[in-house]
């Protein structure tokens, strides 16, 4: 996958552009790796303490349940490649699975600003007017993506 986009780059700026792009590819696709795997632990056990499954708010419980999750999600993830095989179809997969976050983050950011920020914070009406259309465009956006990957489309 990736050196059949790094074609995207030779074909208009040459040969020597493959050796650019594999080298910013490693980079991106390293540190992406990097910062998973130190933030996805915490966001799952901040949602398992969200569902009750540990005590959030038991330091130690909480370090415990982020280092296990530290330790078993990334042989997870490469056993996941391991099975699929299909680096698109993972992308895929992410790209639902982040399509589906970001509608969760929409949902969460209306809530909260309308329950637990004073009204004072809340910002005027023109960042209401901005926050408004960014949901609108993540919520089609989303939907859109979903709906392309699933290989349907918008009706006309």
């Amino acid at each position: 996958m990736i050196t059949t986009l790094s074609r995207v780059y030779t074909d208009t700026m040459g040969p020597w552009a493959e050796y650019l792009f594999l080298a910013g590819a490693i980079t991106v696709l390293y540190s992406t790796l990097i910062g998973s795997t130190a933030s996805v632990p915490r966001l799952w056990t901040n949602t398992l303490g969200l569902l009750g499954v540990v005590d959030w708010r038991d330091a130690r419980v909480r370090r415990r349940t982020i280092r296990i999750l530290t330790c078993c999600l990334p042989p997870l993830w490469a056993g996941s490649f391991l099975f699929v095989q299909s680096p698109v179809l993972m992308v895929q997969i992410g790209g639902i699975g982040g399509g589906i976050f970001l509608l969760a983050v929409v949902v969460a950011v209306w809530r909260l600003r309308s329950t637990d920020v004073e009204r004072r914070f809340r910002g005027s009406p023109w960042l209401t007017v901005a926050l408004l259309l960014s949901s609108a465009a993540i919520v089609f956006l989303g939907i859109y993506g979903v709906l392309d990957v699933l290989g349907l489309s918008l009706p006309e």
